[in-house]
């Protein structure tokens, strides 16, 4: 404990890097970010991840400017970076999100929406289901765990007191923001296509009985097909947000180690 306030007293400065790349990486990230964590637990949190951390940068190596206008930009840079790596992690569930809407805009669930207490954002019925599971699958698999040695890695990567390169930021997020549609269209498309046929099914029956209400049997059909698609394909989707994970983590690495380059 003696070495680690001599430490931090030493390098007062750059605690102050670490800590606001660390926070700004917990105000975004998936999990983590999430309203149900109260702020104090995430401040505490945040502040024992850069107190680890300190012993692991501060190698005498690295020297932080005095210039306060030099320290500021610093600062704005470690921001962007936490940020950066946050948003890449919620991407993801982003992707479950929209999935889980384009869903519910086929079956009819999108008349009801829901706020969702982690996010305090309205989501339809089944994208907050979706979501709910990608939660729990992201804890499950320790993305949460991940995600923190990935922030802590990132210091080696891209070091607090040099500046990364702006374009591999941010081409690195443009690329996975595109990935975020492909996945939504993976995890929609076997839904919205059962979905399509149940639509050309109704409209036969429409044709051969005209007498038939096809827009009151429809909703009721179409709610319970996408229902029971959802719960015959839950474990393919948990494998699909496995791989995605795994995939997520790796990008996100990449992403870092371009940022860092010269």
């Amino acid at each position: 404990m003696i070495e680690v306030i001599a430490t931090l007293q030493a390098n007062a400065l750059l605690f102050g890097l670490l800590l606001v790349r660390i926070s700004a990486m917990f105000a975004t990230a998936p999990v983590l970010s999430s309203r149900v964590v109260p702020i104090r637990v995430r401040a505490g949190l945040a502040v024992i991840l850069a107190l680890a951390t300190l012993p692991l940068v501060a190698d005498g190596t690295l020297q932080v400017p005095e210039s306060t206008v030099a320290y500021v930009l610093l600062a704005a840079k470690e921001v962007v970076v936490g940020i950066a790596i946050g948003l890449i992690a919620q991407m993801l569930f982003a992707a479950v999100q929209v999935a889980g809407s384009v869903i519910d805009m086929g079956s009819g669930f999108a008349m009801a929406q829901t706020i969702d207490p982690t996010s305090n954002a309205n989501l339809s019925l089944l994208g907050r289901v979706y979501n709910l599971i990608a939660t729990t699958v992201f804890i499950a698999i320790g993305g949460h765990l991940i995600l923190v040695q990935a922030v802590v890695a990132s210091f080696g990567l891209v070091p607090p007191t040099s500046l990364p390169n702006p374009f591999a930021l941010s081409e690195g997020m443009l690329v996975r923001s595109a990935d975020l549609f492909m996945i939504a269209m993976q995890v929609a498309a076997p839904l919205m296509a059962a979905l399509l046929i149940t639509d050309v099914a109704l409209g036969i029956i429409s044709r051969a009985a005209p007498q038939m209400n096809v827009f009151i049997v429809g909703l009721p059909v179409k709610a319970g097909v996408a229902l029971m698609g959802t719960a015959v394909l839950l474990p393919a989707f948990v494998t699909l947000l496995n791989g995605a994970t795994q995939q997520m983590f790796q990008d996100l690495s990449d992403v870092l180690r371009a940022t860092g380059s010269p």
